[in-house]
């Protein structure tokens, strides 16, 4: 079974979307270890699924695939491979991958369900493991401290509800919704601490004991973010 996508220019060399041959870059095989990214939940008439990035490197850029969980890859037209999307960055080509989501997501008319929730444990196609998110929350660290935060320059306020080595959980009245890059100004200690990061998930609805907010993963964290995160009392 695969997910195919359609009614675009697909290539069947590279699984990229183009149109001029002479831009195909090849056949982006991977460089580096295969990792999960950005994931959303969302209800479709079969019901739930969950849809997620894979990132690695090729050579000297990055490509994005796109999976169902556990193991059903998203697939060229006529099933001649996996649709990608290449970026500089990590971060670039999973942005990508994101907007083809969503746009899939919104032409569905499907509802999403921007939440870390379970999904099976198996490994997908590629030999990618399950989001860390699922198998590393005991890492993270219930903290407040105060945070500002913005697409365009971290302006909006708000509250860091725990913080990991990788990430946190930002507690908002105004999200910013998942796929989107942000800045984040963190004040630890007295001092205002510039980071950016990648929105993975939000909550805009309140749910009994959960707070409104979004889970950020952080764009290469500084080492003294890093130490600060090692020297919080891990959770009992």
């Amino acid at each position: 079974m695969r997910q195919e996508a359609s009614h675009r220019a697909w290539c069947g060399t590279c699984g990229t979307e183009h149109v001029d041959p002479r831009t195909c870059p090849g056949e982006l095989r991977v460089t580096g270890a295969e990792v999960p990214g950005w994931r959303v939940i969302v209800e479709t008439p079969f019901g739930n699924e969950a849809i997620g990035v894979l990132l690695a490197p090729s050579h000297d850029v990055w490509r994005a695939r796109v999976v169902t969980y556990p193991n059903i890859l998203w697939t060229v037209p006529g099933g001649r491979g996996t649709i990608k999307f290449v970026g500089e960055t990590r971060e670039e080509a999973e942005r990508r991958a994101i907007a083809f989501v969503s746009e899939h997501v919104q032409v569905k008319r499907y509802l999403r369900r921007d939440a870390v929730t379970p999904v099976e444990t198996q490994r997908p196609v590629g030999g990618a493991v399950p989001p860390k998110a699922l198998l590393a929350t005991s890492r993270r660290k219930p903290t407040c401290l105060p945070v500002r935060f913005g697409t365009d320059r971290a302006g909006t306020r708000g509250t860091t509800i725990n913080l990991s080595d990788e990430g946190m959980f930002i507690g908002a009245v105004d999200p910013a919704d998942g796929g989107r890059a942000i800045h984040i100004h963190l004040e630890v200690n007295g001092h205002t601490l510039p980071l950016h990061g990648l929105v993975m998930w939000s909550r805009r609805r309140h749910e009994p004991g959960r707070p409104l907010g979004m889970g950020v993963r952080l764009s290469e964290p500084p080492p003294f973010y890093q130490s600060f995160v090692a020297t919080l009392p891990a959770p009992r």
